[in-house]
């Protein structure tokens, strides 16, 4: 009977043809110290909207730590989400590694950072919701703030900024490189330090904005392209020196001296920053002058080719997001290329908005703004968009958001349709200051 049960499934599978793959995403949830798994199918049906039904896991990614003797959970600020081309692997950064949530809540910048690996078929697991179940394991990052991670051209190895210096949201100024299959830093990468009047301060500051800021890159957002140099480049949106570093990837692969070949200025300090699909474009998010806090409002193109061969000469294009308004900030968190390259869709935190750019019409100099449109979150609060991640077809967006610090569960997710530029879905309850967020399918 057994036998013949077997026969009958697998016949029935034979008829009705491969299971297809199914879209999820993987939310940041920040300050609840979890990443949250949302069921795109269930994130676009209405009956869903505006609830947290298309949640199907809340994964935890910081272990247990001991504080005075007590157990409690690690406050580790999970703020980038990376995943795998193989959809089998999901790499978390995390602001505060293992940091006690008391020390974290009293100060949020200068801890130890970590980057937890998720096994994201485990993730699905009804036994991961709210566990260590999907966690493979951690990698201590060698550094202090971890923000920004990227895979690298050939997938063996991967790079991980640090914003800051212990205790400090100042002073960071190294990339380190990560052996996938080692799990575990294996060198860094140094930035130049400012070298002008001021630089380096005789105290570094603790908190943005102060006129010390600028000496230090902190970079937050990391990318990479397999274009520009013999193994790729690597470019960082760098927070304290609102500029982007190119780095050669061989040199970085190698532990040699001078992998830092430049610096392209953009308008102000930025977080997101991605590669075009065909390697030969970064878009760079520009969001505010950590020396006296003003908030920009545009995104830079960079031309990968130029950059490694003449940094300074690569910004393409510099387009205004968010707002027409020249002097109003729109603070742009990231700007994202849709999978087949041809536009850039950017999240607008200051003004509650995502903007969709036509890439080539930017390049040429031209108007290039496709559509811009506003997100709501039912309620007073304001939308402030942060991250993006886009399907492999290009038909929908993901964006994260919602007022920061409001409490745990208190972030949104919206579901865009790109082609029909309006949002069709919002899930709630995505952590509290939810900041990137990934696509995956399983």
């Amino acid at each position: 009977m057994l036998r013949l049960i077997r026969i009958t499934l697998l016949a029935a599978t034979a008829m009705t043809g491969p299971v297809m793959a199914k879209d999820y995403f993987l939310a940041s949830g920040r300050w609840d110290n979890v990443v949250l798994v949302i069921d795109l199918e269930k994130a676009i049906d209405p009956a869903n909207d505006g609830t947290p039904n298309a949640v199907v896991n809340r994964l935890r990614v910081t272990p247990d730590i001991q504080v005075d003797g007590q157990t409690q959970i690690a406050s580790g600020q999970p703020i980038i989400v990376t995943i795998a081309p193989d959809h089998q692997r999901a790499y978390i950064s995390n602001h505060s590694g293992q940091t006690p949530a008391a020390e974290a809540e009293e100060f949020q910048h200068g801890h130890a950072g970590s980057v937890t690996v998720v096994d994201l078929t485990k993730a699905l697991d009804p036994e991961a919701n709210e566990t260590l179940h999907a966690v493979q394991g951690w990698i201590d990052s060698q550094g202090f703030g971890a923000t920004g991670f990227a895979l690298l051209p050939g997938g063996t190895h991967a790079a991980l900024a640090h914003a800051e210096a212990e205790g400090f949201e100042d002073g960071g100024h190294h990339i380190n490189i990560i052996d996938l299959a080692a799990g575990k830093v294996t060198h860094r990468v140094a930035q130049a330090v400012g070298s002008g009047e001021g630089c380096p301060p005789t105290e570094l500051a603790r908190s943005a904005p102060d006129p010390r800021f600028g000496c230090y890159p902190d970079t937050n957002g990391v990318t990479a392209s397999p274009l520009g140099g013999p193994q790729g480049l690597i470019f960082t949106a760098n927070g304290g020196s609102n500029d982007v570093s190119v780095i050669d990837i061989q040199r970085a692969l190698a532990a040699e001296d001078g992998a830092e070949i430049g610096r392209i200025p953009v308008q102000a300090g930025g977080f997101g920053i991605t590669t075009s699909p065909d390697g030969k474009l970064v878009a760079h998010a520009s969001r505010e002058d950590p020396r006296d806090g003003r908030e920009a409002n545009t995104i830079s193109i960079i031309d990968v080719e130029k950059a490694g061969a003449d940094p300074a000469s690569a910004e393409v294009a510099r387009i205004r997001v968010g707002t027409d308004d020249a002097n109003e900030p729109s603070r742009p968190f990231v700007a994202a290329f849709t999978p087949d390259g041809t536009q850039i869709v950017t999240t607008n935190f200051r003004t509650n908005n995502i903007d969709i750019i036509d890439v080539g019409r930017a390049v040429a100099g031209q108007d290039a703004t496709v559509a811009r449109i506003p997100l709501e979150t039912g309620s007073d609060d304001p939308s402030r968009p942060r991250g993006i991640a886009i399907t492999p077809d290009g038909q929908y967006a993901a964006i994260t958001g919602a007022p920061p610090k409001n409490g745990p569960n208190s972030s949104m997710v919206w579901i865009v349709d790109l082609k029909q530029h309006k949002p069709v879905g919002r899930v709630t309850q995505i952590g509290s200051e939810s900041y990137m967020i990934g696509h995956f399918a399983q």
